[in-house]
């Protein structure tokens, strides 16, 4: 289970594990926002395991979105699970717009779903190359996005 830390300002910043996230509230760095209904005992300690925690001090972020690396369920669930090339939605794989074998790499802006049949066609070239336009442009997630989508999976949204 991942604890979510949020800075002091409520921005989250990233996840912990559940043994993280209770030594810093145990150090006083750190308070509970939103506790689960799980216990956790110890010889020393009763307490319900956090879902959420905001850190006491100040922090500054140098993190920018770009530096979230891009996984294939990211990919999938920003795309709607379609293929950007014909729409389509069997059998997806991941795709890079500008082919990885030419300098492409696996950013947010490079990488699409692509149902087999569609990467296979557009193969080692550029989908203008292939006359393969594509059906929304690549972006990497905003903020809010990402902050909503671990406030969801901590939530069970």
């Amino acid at each position: 289970m991942q604890v979510l830390v949020l800075s002091n300002t409520y921005q989250p910043l990233y996840t912990v594990n559940v043994e993280k996230a209770i030594t810093m509230l145990y150090l006083g760095k750190a308070v509970s926002v939103q506790d689960t209904d799980a216990i956790i005992r110890s010889p020393s300690l009763i307490m319900r395991i956090p879902m959420a925690i905001r850190l006491l001090v100040k922090v500054v972020v140098r993190r920018t979105i770009e530096a979230i690396r891009p996984s294939r369920a990211a990919i999938f669930k920003r795309d709607k699970h379609t293929c950007q090339y014909c729409g389509g939605h069997q059998e997806l794989t991941l795709d890079h717009v500008h082919p990885k074998s030419r300098g492409g790499q696996d950013i947010w802006e490079n990488l699409v779903a692509a149902c087999t049949r569609c990467n296979n066609r557009k193969g080692d070239r550029t989908p203008d190359e292939a006359k393969m336009p594509l059906l929304s442009a690549p972006r990497a997630p905003r903020a809010v996005e990402i902050a909503s989508e671990l406030w969801g999976r901590l939530l069970g949204w």
